[in-house]
């Protein structure tokens, strides 16, 4: 069981990490998942058009697969918008140094290994049907 002394620690806490409280604030903190646009769930701007779209399902179209091509497509497509991401970050770092560019950069990475992974399992569901 948990001691008073936990309990009481816990309930102070609590009272200074509640987030903004200023309309300044909330406003500002809104604005967090925004910065670069990686963590919106949108349709990708003109897929179809895409020549890595082209080129993924021509590719596969001489294959009789039941393969996610959708998947492999989106996550191409994500990937490429975070490459594209990065080199713009990089290129601002280079500009102007600084350290909170330099830890947005480094969080880049919360969004590239979860596409990467999604890429990688549509491509091993492909290959285990081959075999």
């Amino acid at each position: 069981m948990t001691s008073e002394r936990k309990i009481e620690a816990n309930r102070l806490n609590a009272k200074r990490s509640t987030g903004p409280k200023t309309k300044a604030g909330k406003a500002k903190s809104s604005r967090n998942a925004r910065q670069h646009g990686l963590s919106r769930l949108k349709a990708e701007d003109d897929a179809s058009s895409s020549p890595l779209v082209r080129a993924i399902t021509t590719a596969f179209a001489q294959y009789d697969t039941s393969l996610g091509m959708d998947d492999l497509v989106r996550a191409s497509l994500r990937l490429g918008r975070i490459r594209q991401t990065r080199h713009d970050m990089l290129i601002a770092l280079l500009e102007c140094p600084s350290p909170k560019l330099a830890k947005r950069l480094i969080g880049l990475e919360r969004y590239d290994k979860p596409v990467r992974a999604a890429r990688r399992r549509v491509l091993k569901r492909w290959q285990d049907e081959k075999e």
